[in-house]
């Protein structure tokens, strides 16, 4: 195929052109956020998290509904058999897809490490195991339809013990590495959730954190390496992601594996602790309910709460939101408050007792904050644990940051002509620009949708001139749609043109066996209809003025050959005629070039 270097109009051998306006991509948001969405809230009956994901689709990269685990299972010995975490798993699943993929989302659905302390780590050490758990995993991202799968393994690091970590951590990277490599074998994506690979000081290597996952090793394997950077403080009342341990995990993350696989974990929600008195004693005044009890310990244990409850909570307890602390070196809200239980003691009389509770919480500003490092350090995407339990109003402040960090937009523009006939050449040009300044050499691809198809094909590439401009001329052959794409580049957004349809009209000969004849005697036009198009009615039509008359039809055969007999006209003469074949399926009506036939006595 050719190509030429022209202006906006391509050239005058346009005798029909069909001018579209630029397509652009000003409206749209940088893609920033991530993250889970719980099985809880991603059914019919509770779909919190579903029609969070659809809502702000336009930031998000891609979801991971958390809907499956691995369990032990199988026939003797260690087997791993994958579950769904919820009831009417397949009914609530195909339901939840539906929501998300009509709203053009990546889903890459989460499977937690339900087998226990040792058993996944011994699985993996078995080649067979290994294996038959990665084809089973691919069969379900297949079967489902999803566009990968996120594993969140978290048993290797919070109950099998670090002095298995060097025993586990080949056999884990050998497991990515064949469960990314099946997955791309099929154009599937591969996420994985990791604890922290830094210590709680902040010391980020080879060795610290819980480094059995290897952020090194499966790097090369996995599209996307998420962080989970929350719960610093878990056990002891403080800060639960406090933003420079944040920001030093994602520094860590982006220097091994590479910014654009990093997904930053963010916390949406908060968590509550009884304050100790210096003697280590829980903070509890009134007629107080002995250790152990029930009553004790709704009063005393450490309590979590999403951040689309926590408004509540709060109000419930007296909190205004004048009370309410911004740390700033944190980066994290908190506020005290005192929470009253009533109980009944031995006697039957009710006692209250008052507990001194603090509140550590990332609420939308806080997001906000941590969701920023995005931009700041050149990762894939925020992920937020979890999608369907924050605060609505957390939305607008990252999409407003999303807007900001949102490329340039590309215009493409398209000048095609609406109508060629088969198996000849089209005239397609387009104009390249970005904020009204032409982009040269700008390599474009010409791309062809056929009709009932779903998938655009590559037909040619060139490069744009000094003006932006850049003309095709691919011979056609189908009827379907044409466009023009745009890569994207660094602070520039890729973009297609608007779809343009072209008609394909038949290529139509017309022959007779001679050009003089006498009249009132019989001959035969043969007529050749291209592409072949067995039954398509073709035409025989003789000039008469500024018009045609039709004097003989038939249909074509499979090969897309018609023989029309004719009889010629009683007047000696010089006559024009033409063939036409009308339309058929696919194909437009075409006309063929004319012949002259000289009638003498």
């Amino acid at each position: 195929m050719r190509r030429v270097l022209v202006g906006l109009l391509i050239t005058s051998t346009l005798l029909a052109v069909s001018l579209i306006a630029p397509t652009t991509a000003t409206a749209a948001p940088a893609r920033i956020a991530s993250g889970w969405i719980p099985y809880w809230v991603s059914s019919p009956s509770k779909p919190q998290g579903i029609n969070s994901a659809v809502a702000n689709a336009d930031l998000l990269t891609d979801v991971s509904p958390f809907w499956y685990s691995a369990l032990v299972g199988g026939p003797a010995g260690v087997q791993i058999k994958i579950n769904p975490n919820f009831g009417n798993g397949a009914a609530n699943i195909a339901w939840a897809m539906a929501q998300l993929k009509a709203a053009g989302l990546t889903v890459l659905p989460a499977i937690a490490d339900g087998t226990g302390k040792g058993k996944m780590a011994a699985a993996l050490a078995d080649p067979a195991k290994r294996s038959a758990h990665v084809s089973d995993i691919v069969n379900l991202v297949i079967a489902n339809g999803f566009d990968g799968i996120d594993l969140d393994y978290e048993v290797f690091a919070f109950s099998d013990g670090s002095s298995s970590w060097a025993a586990t951590q080949p056999n884990w990277t050998a497991f990515v590495r064949e469960l990314g490599a099946a997955l791309h074998a099929q154009g599937k994506l591969l996420a994985v959730t990791i604890p922290p690979p830094c210590s709680l000081a902040g010391a980020c290597s080879a060795t610290t954190g819980y480094w059995v996952y290897s952020m090194a090793g499966i790097a090369p394997f996995a599209d996307r390496i998420r962080i989970m950077a929350y719960d610093y403080h878990y056990n002891a009342i403080g800060p639960i992601a406090p933003i420079n341990w944040v920001r030093a995990l994602a520094q860590y993350g982006a220097v091994v594996a590479g910014g654009p696989k990093i997904q930053i974990g963010v916390p949406t929600y908060g968590r509550v602790w009884t304050k100790k008195s210096a003697a280590g004693e829980y903070q509890l005044t009134g007629s107080c309910p002995s250790a152990g009890t029930s009553a004790y310990n709704s009063l005393t244990k450490m309590a979590s709460a999403t951040d689309a409850e926590i408004p509540g909570l709060l109000a419930s307890v007296g909190v205004t939101p004048e009370s309410i602390v911004w740390d700033e070196a944190s980066a994290e809200n908190w506020v005290e408050y005192d929470k009253n239980v009533q109980w009944t003691n031995s006697s039957g009389a009710s006692q209250t007792c008052t507990a001194r509770r603090i509140m550590w919480w990332v609420g939308p500003q806080a997001v906000l904050a941590r969701t920023q490092l995005v931009g700041d350090l050149g990762l894939s995407a925020a992920a937020y644990w979890t999608i369907g339990g924050e605060d609505p109003s957390q939305w607008p402040l990252i999409r407003t940051y999303a807007t900001q960090l949102a490329p340039a937009a590309t215009e493409v523009i398209i000048a095609t002509e609406p109508k060629v006939t088969f198996n000849t050449a089209m005239n397609i040009g387009s104009t390249v620009t970005s904020g009204g300044a032409p982009l040269a050499g700008l390599g474009v691809t010409l791309q062809f949708l056929k009709a009932g198809a779903t998938d655009w094909v590559n037909i040619a590439s060139a490069a744009t001139a000094a003006d932006g401009t850049v003309a095709f001329a691919p011979v056609v052959t189908e009827f379907g749609q044409w466009r023009i794409y745009a890569p994207g580049d660094v602070g520039r957004a890729e973009q297609a043109s608007d779809p343009v349809p072209v008609e394909v009209a038949s290529s139509v000969s017309a022959a007779t066996p001679k050009s003089k004849i006498k009249v009132k005697t019989k001959f035969t036009v043969r007529v050749v209809a291209q592409p072949a198009r067995a039954k398509q009615l073709v035409l025989v039509q003789i000039q008469r003025g500024d018009g045609w008359r039709t004097v003989g039809k038939d249909r074509t055969n499979a090969k897309g050959v018609a023989k029309i007999k004719l009889t010629s006209l009683k007047k000696p003469g010089e006559y024009v005629y033409r063939a036409v074949a009308q339309t058929r399926g696919d194909i437009s009506e075409g006309t063929s070039a004319t012949i002259s036939i000289t009638v003498r006595k």
